[in-house]
C-alpha cells in the first residue's frame, strides 16, 4: 500500500477527533456610537475603530465637527504548535467576525445573528430600578454569550433582573460585542487563524473633566484552539490624523506605558484642524494581567519579576508608508515582528534618526537599540523626539503619522483567557507641547485610578435606589438642597489623596472650610451649618490633588 494510503487507513482507525474549521462568514457590519462623555467614537465589531470607509469618528469634543483619530484596530500574533498565527488588519480586509467560537473552535455555520453590538446605559438601569420598565438595551443584554452581569440572586448561572441581576456597567455607558478569527480567510496577513474568540467592550464616563475626554477599552482573549497560544502579543494600530491629517508628529513614554499623537506646530491649519493651541492623543495600556517570571520589567517600575507584575506596554514602533522593510506591513511575520518593536527584516528599532540602520548615517548612527519609538520629551526637545532625532536638533517634517502600539509576550493555555484594557486620552493645553505636559498628567492620574475605571456600577437602596457611580472624583450634590440652615456633601476617594473643602460665598470670599487632611481612601460625609449667613447661593469647592470640582448651594431664610 502506497504511503497515503496507509495514512488514511490509520486516520480512519483513529478515534474521531473535531477539526476547528475556517467558516464562510461574511464581514460583520454593526456599528455604534460611545459618546456618553466628550467624545464620540465610531465603534465596530471586525477589529477596527472609527474607520470602515468614511465617516470616520474619533471627535472630540463631541460636537465640534473636529476628530481626533482616523482608524485604530487591534492586531494579534503568536505561535501555535511553533507556528506563526495572526489576526490583523490596518484598513481592511478584516481579520475577525461576528460571533462565538464552539467548544471545537468552530465558528458560527452563520455570524449575521451575532452581528451586533450591545449597549446599556447608566438610564437604562436607572429606570428598571426606580420600577417605570425594561429597556430593550435591558432586557436583550446578552449574557448568554458572555458579557458580563452583577449577580444579584446568587446563581451566576442566569440572567434574572427581578431577582437583582444587571449588567455589569462600567461608566455611564458601556458598549460589548463578540468576535473571533476563524470565521474566514485571512487575506490580509494570509496567516492561518489562531482560534481567538473575543469579548470585546468600550466604555466612557459622563463626567467633568478630562475623563469625559477619555474612552476606555478591554479586549479578552480566549483560546479555543486544543495547543497554547505561545509568545503572543496584542498590538493596537493607530493612524492617528490628529484634526489636519499631515502635520503630525508622535511619541512614547515607556514608564507611563503611553503612545501619543501630537502637533508639529502651533497651528493646526485647514477645516479639519483644531486651530491654533492644538490637543494631543494618547493611548496608555492598563493593568490587567499578571506577568509570569520571564526576567521583563513588565510594568516599568524598575523591579524584575516582582509579586504581582502586571504585564504593560512592550514597545511603541513608527512605521513609514510603502513597502520599504519599514513601511506598511503586509504579511503575517511583518505585523508580528512590528508588534515586536522589530522591521520587516528582523532588524531591532535603533534610538536616533528614524529608527532604522538605512546606512547612509554609518557615521553617526547610534548602536542603542530600543522598543520604544521617540521616547523623549518633545516638551524639552530631549533626544530622541521628532523635534530632536540625532541629538543635535535635526528635526523631522510632520506628516501623516501611523504606529502600532503592543503590549505582552502572553502564553494562553488552551481555552484560557487573559484581558487586555487601553484607555485613549485626549488633551489640550496653551500651546501643541502644552497639550503633550496635559496629556502626560491626565494619563498618569487615569493609570494611578486604572482599577476604578473597571470597576462595575451599583445602587443604592437607602439613597432611594441611586445608580452610585463606579468611580467618584468628585463629591455628591449636597442634600437636602434647598436648605435652610444645615446640608451634608458626600464624596469619595479611590485613594489616600489631600483633600480640601471649603465653602464660598458668590463674591470668592471663603466662608467655611469643612475638611482640609489627607484622607484614605473611601466615603465620607461632611456636614455644612449656615449659621447667620443670609439666604443666597453658596458654593461648596473640593480640590483632591490635582483635580477640583464644585456644587452651588442654595441656603433658604
Amino acid at each position: 500500500m502506497q504511503k497515503n494510503g496507509w495514512l488514511l487507513l490509520i486516520f480512519l482507525l483513529l478515534p474521531h477527533v473535531a477539526i476547528a474549521q475556517t467558516g464562510n462568514c461574511e464581514a460583520a457590519l454593526a456599528e455604534a456610537y460611545l459618546d456618553a462623555g466628550n467624545v464620540r467614537a465610531r465603534i465596530l465589531n471586525n477589529g477596527g475603530l472609527f474607520w470602515r470607509g468614511s465617516p470616520h469618528v474619533y471627535e472630540v469634543p463631541k460636537g465640534s465637527g473636529l476628530h481626533a483619530n482616523w482608524a485604530a484596530g487591534i492586531w494579534v500574533g503568536g505561535m501555535i504548535n511553533n507556528s506563526l498565527r495572526v489576526a490583523a488588519s490596518r484598513y481592511g480586509p478584516w481579520e475577525f467576525w461576528a460571533g462565538p467560537l464552539d467548544e471545537a473552535g468552530n465558528p458560527p455555520s452563520d455570524c449575521k445573528p451575532y452581528d451586533q453590538i450591545w449597549e446599556i446605559r447608566t438610564e437604562d438601569i436607572q429606570t428598571f430600578i426606580d420600577g417605570n420598565g425594561i429597556s430593550n438595551n435591558l432586557k436583550n443584554w446578552p449574557w448568554q454569550l458572555g458579557a458580563p452581569i452583577v449577580d444579584g440572586d446568587g446563581n451566576p448561572d442566569n440572567y434574572n433582573l427581578e431577582g437583582g441581576d444587571l449588567p455589569e456597567l462600567f461608566g455611564d455607558q458601556r458598549l460589548w460585542w463578540i468576535m473571533n478569527d476563524r470565521g474566514n480567510v485571512h487575506q490580509a496577513t494570509d496567516s492561518d487563524p489562531i482560534g481567538l474568540e473575543v469579548h470585546a467592550s468600550a466604555h466612557a464616563f459622563d463626567h467633568p473633566g478630562f475623563i469625559s475626554n477619555t474612552t476606555f477599552y478591554s479586549y479578552r482573549l480566549i483560546n479555543k484552539n486544543t495547543a497554547p497560544f505561545e509568545h503572543a502579543f496584542f498590538g493596537f494600530f493607530k493612524d492617528f490624523d490628529l484634526g489636519n491629517f499631515d502635520d503630525d508628529y508622535v511619541g512614547s513614554d515607556s514608564l507611563l506605558h503611553l503612545s501619543y499623537g501630537y502637533n508639529g506646530d502651533n497651528d493646526d491649519e485647514g477645516g479639519e484642524g483644531y486651530g491654533t493651541a492644538p490637543p494631543a492623543i494618547g493611548f496608555t495600556f492598563l493593568d490587567a494581567e499578571s506577568a509570569p517570571p520571564d526576567n521583563i520589567d513588565n510594568d516599568r517600575d524598575g523591579e524584575i519579576d516582582e509579586e504581582d507584575e502586571k504585564i504593560g506596554a512592550y514597545g511603541m514602533l513608527f512605521y513609514h508608508g510603502g513597502g520599504a522593510v519599514s513601511g506598511d506591513p503586509t504579511t503575517g511575520r511583518d505585523y508580528y515582528r512590528y508588534m515586536q518593536s522589530h522591521w520587516k527584516d528582523n532588524k531591532p528599532l535603533y534610538k536616533g534618526y528614524m529608527g532604522y540602520d538605512w546606512g547612509e548615517f554609518s557615521d553617526t548612527f547610534p548602536t542603542e537599540t530600543t522598543r520604544f519609538s521617540y521616547s523623549g520629551d518633545p516638551t524639552t526637545k530631549d533626544f530622541w523626539t521628532e523635534f530632536n532625532v540625532n541629538g543635535n536638533g535635526l528635526a523631522h517634517a510632520p506628516a501623516n503619522r501611523r504606529s502600532v502600539f503592543s503590549s505582552g509576550p502572553y502564553t494562553i493555555a488552551s481555552f484560557d483567557t487573559v484581558e487586555v484594557r487601553l484607555a485613549i486620552v485626549w488633551s489640550r493645553g496653551k500651546d501643541n507641547l502644552d497639550s503633550v505636559a496635559e496629556l502626560k498628567k491626565d494619563v498618569k492620574s487615569i493609570r494611578d485610578f486604572s482599577d476604578s475605571f473597571y470597576s462595575p456600577r451599583t445602587y443604592d437602596k437607602t439613597r432611594g435606589n441611586e445608580i452610585t457611580p463606579s468611580f467618584t472624583l468628585g463629591f455628591d450634590q449636597n442634600f437636602p438642597n434647598p436648605f435652610t440652615q444645615s446640608t451634608t456633601l458626600r464624596y469619595s476617594l479611590p485613594q489616600a489623596m489631600q483633600v480640601r473643602l471649603a465653602v464660598y460665598d458668590m463674591l470668592g470670599r471663603e466662608v467655611a472650610i469643612l475638611v482640609d487632611a489627607q484622607q484614605e481612601a473611601g466615603a465620607y460625609t461632611a456636614a455644612f451649618d449656615a449659621g447667620d449667613l443670609p439666604a443666597g447661593i453658596y458654593l461648596a469647592r473640593i480640590d483632591l490633588d490635582f483635580l477640583r470640582f464644585t456644587k452651588r448651594m442654595v441656603l433658604l431664610r
